[in-house]
């Protein structure tokens, strides 16, 4: 299949031209085939990212969702319950359950308590710490992104598999799937993207650096075709790491509709969090990353797509200026993959003939520019 990204390519020069990024690579599959894998600025299409929170889906959703098919974990059992035998009662943890922790709907704010010495703390010490974190709201009752409940959940996934979280991850996805790069504290910095005074290979994130390189929030390292690879076992259904069932859950929001929109590991149409742009479908799910990485699944269109860059390396930047540049990336990638057939039209006729029932709307955009679910339309 031939198409033009020739507009998207010239758009993530000019980000490296204003100095938004350093090195910069993308990946692009559809049905199974890959269509573009290219590098930028000092990148190779070799080069390992610091993917930051896209651990968060990709490890730490991913091995809750495989403890749960294994029958070791349920997602309603009580958060405290796994941590109440060598620390004090969690009174305020009280009604929260793994599946908020998956969804941000906790009620934990979006950083943790944290000791201000914390080198040469142990693990336990600053576990313990994000433990006794306040909590906004009571769980359930609204949505918060938050770092502090994929921490606890990382350590709840070790706990409960009776494995560091690395070990996991690696023998449960990593080693499945074949991907080489993928995995924490990488050995070598050699092909790394920097991504601050840091050394290449050390993780960008402050508390995952403090827990040795390994949380449940980031410390993920990869390469884009490792991260394109896992995006399109999920998107083909999940094997060999994950049911059809668990993708299922995962693919769409699990929270209500008053609350936002996260599934289970991952954001979905109406979440502003979401890379998606304004022109993929209505059942794309993803996720992003601090230090400026982005996975889109478009089931819609069977598209994998991911775009990895060190955009923290200009610690003068604010990130406004690389999020407006990315949006305008993945709508030349859209339009180049002509998506026009299966975007919503409004018309008298496609209003009556809405498969929703009569004279309900189709999908329609947020103020974000993100689709609202309505429609489904077939993909060409």
């Amino acid at each position: 299949m031939l198409i033009s990204l020739m507009r998207g390519d010239e758009l993530l020069q000019s980000g490296l031209a204003d100095g938004l990024f350093t090195h910069a690579v993308y990946g692009l599959m559809r049905g199974g085939e890959r269509l573009a894998l290219k590098a930028f600025g000092q990148a190779a299409t070799d080069t390992v990212f610091d993917l930051a929170s896209l651990t968060k889906p990709l490890a730490t959703a991913t091995l809750v969702m495989q403890l749960v098919e294994q029958g070791r974990l349920h997602l309603r059992q009580p958060v405290a319950r796994f941590f109440d035998d060598e620390l004090d009662p969690l009174p305020h943890l009280s009604g929260v359950e793994v599946r908020h922790l998956l969804t941000h709907t906790s009620g934990l704010p979006p950083i943790p308590c944290w000791p201000a010495d914390a080198t040469g703390k142990s693990r336990r010490d600053l576990i313990a710490s994000v433990l006794t974190t306040p909590m906004l709201r009571p769980a359930g009752t609204g949505y918060t992104y938050s770092d502090a409940g994929y921490i606890l959940l990382g350590e709840i996934a070790a706990r409960v598999s009776g494995q560091r979280l690395e070990d996991c991850f690696r023998d449960g996805v990593a080693r499945p799937l074949g991907l080489r790069t993928l995995g924490f504290c990488p050995s070598s910095a050699g092909n790394i993207a920097p991504t601050g005074p840091e050394a290449p290979g050390i993780v960008h994130d402050p508390r995952a650096r403090d827990l040795g390189g390994v949380g449940g929030h980031a410390g993920l390292f990869g390469t884009a075709a490792d991260v394109l690879m896992f995006a399109e076992a999920i998107r083909a259904g999940g094997s060999p790491i994950l049911s059809r069932a668990s993708v299922a859950r995962m693919r769409v929001s699990q929270i209500p509709a008053s609350l936002g929109a996260q599934s289970l590991g991952w954001f979905c149409p109406g979440n502003d969090y979401l890379p998606q742009g304004d022109l993929f479908s209505d059942q794309s799910f993803g996720h992003s990353g601090f230090t400026g990485t982005a996975l889109l699944i478009d089931p819609a269109s069977d598209v994998s797509l991911v775009l990895l860059t060190n955009r923290v390396v200009n610690q003068a930047e604010d990130g406004s200026r690389f999020l407006r540049l990315r949006r305008l990336w993945l709508n030349t990638v859209a339009a180049s993959l002509n998506f026009v057939s299966f975007l919503p039209v409004r018309s008298e006729l496609s209003l009556k003939e809405n498969s929703n029932g009569p004279n309900l709307p189709l999908p329609r955009r947020s103020e974000s520019g993100c689709l609202r679910p309505g429609k489904r339309h077939r993909r060409p």
